[in-house]
């Protein structure tokens, strides 16, 4: 079964409407016609979005700077210059999203969380 969307629940509305309702046939079809141009523009990312961005590549720099060792979000925050002033929050949020795209492992060790650089062959 598909997802069910706006587009999907205007498209199965309209086939219900009978064709003497040309007015709300004609709204419908606007509709459907302004989701295909909304959905059709490209993303622009925001401000934050693009320095996180920045900041990631740095963490990643860092990591593949001492690709044996493991660090902690306190850790990188110190560490890392583009993190200067960082909370290990933002910096777990960072590593977070870096982790999702699987360029760093994640290791729990104990109540402590460690960030490692990923192996060329992993």
């Amino acid at each position: 079964m598909t997802k069910l969307t706006k587009k999907v629940a205007l498209t199965t509305a309209l086939t219900y409407i009978p064709e003497t309702e040309t007015e709300v046939r004609a709204k419908l079809e606007d509709m459907i016609v302004q989701l295909d141009k909304k959905n059709a523009s490209p993303k622009k990312l925001t401000a934050n979005q693009e320095a996180n961005l920045v900041l990631r590549d740095a963490v990643l720099m860092f990591l593949e700077t001492y690709p044996t060792e493991r660090f902690t979000c306190s850790e990188l925050a110190k560490r890392v210059p583009e993190l200067d002033g960082a909370t290990p929050q933002k910096v777990s949020a960072l590593m977070s999203a870096l982790v999702k795209v699987d360029k760093v492992n994640r290791e729990q060790d104990k109540r402590k969380t460690y960030f490692s650089c990923k192996e060329k062959g992993e």
